[in-house]
Order: structure tokens, then C-alpha cells, then sequence
């Protein structure tokens, strides 16, 4: 009488189309695939800083440095942070080093790849240490 109880207590239950299990499946192996995609993109497209060193030519708030046949420029104050001579981090104002304009200074920088949503792309000045 027990396994009449258990069958009939059971029957009740609805059976699920393997389409359902196979659907499940391939969205669960779908997101995984995606996960996946995204960190491994996230890694391929890291923007590290590649420092560099060079003489910058200054001109009122501007400088321009050329190193390798690629000039690097940036301008403006607060465009990038700057270390001066004594090692000193400072944000929102212009290198002292560049001061002056129509002088040059030995200085090194940071820069990162820059594209555009148009594919178009740059190296973006990121910092300039003095201390060259």
C-alpha cells in the first residue's frame, strides 16, 4: 500500500520537454562564453602608462615634447598632474619646470592610448615629472 501512496503522491509532479533542460543548457553556457569575452577584452584593451623621456618646448601654457618622430603635447592648467624637483605630486596647476615660456626642460612623462568611438586615436599626456 506504501508504494501505491508514493506513486500516486508523485504523479502529480510535471514532466519537463528535454527542450526546456537544452534551453537552459546552451543560455547557461551562453553566459558563461560572455563572462569569458568581456574579462579577456578587459584585459586585451588594459591601457598601461608608457613613460617616456624627452626635452619639452614651452610656450605660455603649452608644451610639446618629441621623442621617437612622435610629438606628444598637452596645454592648459590642471591638464595633467605633475612631480616637481623635491619629488612633490601636484594637481590642477602647471608644471613649474614649464614655466617659462620659449625654454626647454628635460622632463620624463606618461602617456596612454587613447581611441575614439570613430577609431580615431592619440596618445594622451597623463603626467610629467620635472626631476628629468
Amino acid at each position: 500500500m506504501a508504494a501505491v501512496s508514493a506513486t500516486a503522491e508523485t504523479a502529480w509532479i510535471p514532466r519537463r520537454p528535454r527542450w526546456v533542460f537544452r534551453a537552459a543548457a546552451a543560455a547557461l553556457a551562453a553566459g558563461v562564453i560572455g563572462v569569458a569575452a568581456f574579462v579577456a577584452g578587459q584585459h586585451h584593451h588594459s591601457s598601461a602608462v608608457t613613460v617616456l623621456t624627452g626635452v619639452a618646448y614651452t610656450g605660455g601654457q603649452q608644451a610639446s615634447v618629441i621623442v621617437d618622430g612622435y610629438t606628444y603635447g598637452f596645454e592648459g592648467v590642471g591638464s595633467v598632474d605633475w612631480v616637481d624637483s623635491q619629488g612633490v605630486t601636484h594637481m590642477g596647476s602647471w608644471p613649474a619646470c614649464l614655466a617659462k615660456p620659449g625654454t626647454t626642460h628635460r622632463i620624463s612623462f606618461g602617456y596612454v592610448p587613447v581611441t575614439a568611438p570613430d577609431g580615431t586615436g592619440w596618445r594622451q599626456v597623463v603626467w610629467v615629472d620635472c626631476r628629468a
